[in-house]
């Protein structure tokens, strides 16, 4: 088997071969070396090839049962067959697979599939035969190895298809960004249908690292993984930056934390920080393999360092308000082939190949870092204003007895848009409101403010923007 030293499966050949005690997953109790994980993928391959997958075909993986899952990635890259990782819960899944053209699907038992879908078991994945392994027989790096649905908030889900080459540019970028090596362990706990989750399997095996794999995130469980299994580095959403800190954890072995997904409040910044808390902003999509901007140390700094090998231009920044800000545009070797179509044709989505116009808002600095400023389609206008609900949310996370807050808006016959701030916290209505008028502008400053019970968010833990107006019914 010939392959270039940067595609993933080379990674996982050369660990098992050079350091196959290592661990590779970390599914307490149970620990998967190097060498272990790379006989299991023959074995795995030979069962299921006999059961009749077929090869070089997009196959959907159904299961709730995150090692299944984490098997299963690996297994794509070894055995050769493009992927599709799904929720079995996911809204709209008949249609997802539809657009990927599906014909079979590696499943848990429980998971209806739409007809004309031939299942494969999931369970198969969990032992391993007395067979001898099958041979790998990767797919070339320039081909779709991984389609991947978006994460995004809104509109309906499409998938990203996304070449092994395309994975391990990103992979290899954000190790260097990061500084994982063989001894690192990274904390996953972020669901493995998603880009966040995938990269950091690929993460690992570039680097010869663990993956410390979790069935979902638990405050309870991610603590202890922290405290007890030596993690060196972890990927969170501020939601469970929150928990992990109000349940007391200690972050002494921690040498990065990545913060993504949805934006850093300062308030929750400042308390990461007061307990060293290793935090660097990340930033990243699906359609570009996760990671094109990683910031420093210091959170109070909004601006992220580009990737290595990646280029973001700033498209019609608004030059009337001077703030340099505009959509986002990325170019590079991370950049998907193009959104899934039953042919798998590459281009769709893309402005051009290896170009990418994203629906996020932005602007670079002087010394070409990038700040993201919110998402194009969420912008309001109100007064004649368009405001961006990131900025003022960052504003009005300052106020005291603030944890969470979320602007959006309804339609108003003298502002166009009255603005609303709905939030977690301890602070009532009149103070938040009383503190706003003295600290923001007036043309971005919120009418209204609803103290709520739940902020309602994607399973990545995102904001669900078009769910909350529902919240402004009583309001």
């Amino acid at each position: 088997m010939s392959l270039p030293a940067d595609h993933p499966l080379a990674w996982l050949r050369h660990q098992a071969k050079e350091r196959g005690s290592a661990p590779a997953l970390i599914e307490d109790p149970a620990v998967l070396d190097y060498a272990g994980l790379w006989d299991s993928l023959g074995r795995w391959a030979r069962t299921l090839n006999a059961i009749g997958l077929e090869p070089a075909k997009v196959t959907a993986i159904a299961t709730a049962s995150r090692p299944r899952l984490a098997r299963a990635v690996f297994l794509a890259l070894y055995a050769g067959f493009p992927i599709l990782p799904v929720n079995p819960s996911l809204p709209g899944l008949g249609r997802l697979m539809r657009q990927c053209a599906i014909d079979q699907a590696i499943a848990d038992a429980g998971v209806d599939l739409p007809e004309g879908i031939r299942r494969l078991p999931a369970r198969c994945l969990e032992t391993v035969g007395n067979s001898p392994p099958a041979a790998p027989s990767p797919l070339p790096a320039d081909h779709v190895q991984m389609l991947i649905a978006s994460s995004g908030t809104e509109g309906p889900v499409r998938a990203a298809m996304l070449s092994g080459s395309n994975l391990a540019m990103s992979a290899m970028a954000t190790n260097e960004t990061v500084g994982l090596c063989a001894d690192s362990r990274w904390l996953c706990c972020l669901p493995l249908n998603h880009v966040g989750g995938i990269m950091i399997l690929l993460r690992c095996a570039a680097a010869g690292a663990a993956c410390v794999l979790q069935g979902g995130f638990s405050t309870e469980a991610a603590k202890s993984a922290i405290e007890r299994q030596g993690i060196s580095h972890a990927s969170l959403v501020p939601p469970m930056l929150h928990r992990l800190i109000e349940a007391g954890t200690d972050p002494d072995q921690l040498t990065c934390v990545l913060i993504g997904g949805s934006p850093l409040s300062a308030p929750l910044a400042r308390r990461a920080r007061k307990r060293s808390w290793p935090l660097r902003l990340a930033y990243g999509l699906t359609e570009t393999a996760a990671h094109i901007a990683v910031g420093g140390a210091d959170t109070d700094d909004q601006f992220m360092g580009i990737q290595r090998g990646t280029r973001v231009r700033i498209i019609d920044p608004d030059r009337e308000s001077g703030d340099g800000v505009g959509s986002i545009e990325v170019s590079g070797p991370t950049v998907m082939l193009g959104y899934a179509n039953p042919g798998l044709v590459p281009g769709h989505g893309l402005v051009a190949p290896g170009t990418f116009r994203t629906q996020d808002l932005g602007r670079l600095d002087s010394r070409g870092r990038l700040q993201v400023v919110g998402r194009g389609d969420d912008v309001l206008i109100s007064g004649g204003v368009n405001v961006h609900p990131a900025q003022v949310e960052d504003l009005l996370s300052g106020c005291p007895g603030i944890r969470e807050v979320a602007v959006t808006g309804y339609p108003d016959p003298v502002w166009g848009t009255c603005l609303v701030a709905l939030y977690l916290g301890e602070s009532d209505v009149v103070a938040v409101e009383a503190w706003a008028k003295e600290h923001l502008p007036n043309q971005i400053r919120p009418r209204v403010f609803k103290k709520i019970n739940e902020m309602p968010r994607t399973q990545l833990g995102k904001i669900r923007r078009r769910d909350l107006n529902r919240l402004l019914d009583d309001t």
